[in-house]
């Protein structure tokens, strides 16, 4: 099943991609805040 589309704010987005550099696992990072890999990256 298909994930519905959802709008992160940028406040959400930099937090996340702060978190993915800080802790230096992207996949870490989209487990913990039920995101898709794809979305973590493209942000990154």
């Amino acid at each position: 099943m298909k994930r519905a589309c959802r709008n992160y704010s940028l406040e959400f987005k930099k937090k996340a991609v702060e978190l993915s550099y800080v802790r230096g696992s992207v996949k870490q990072i989209y487990e913990e805040l039920d995101i898709p890999i794809s979305v973590l990256s493209r942000w990154r």
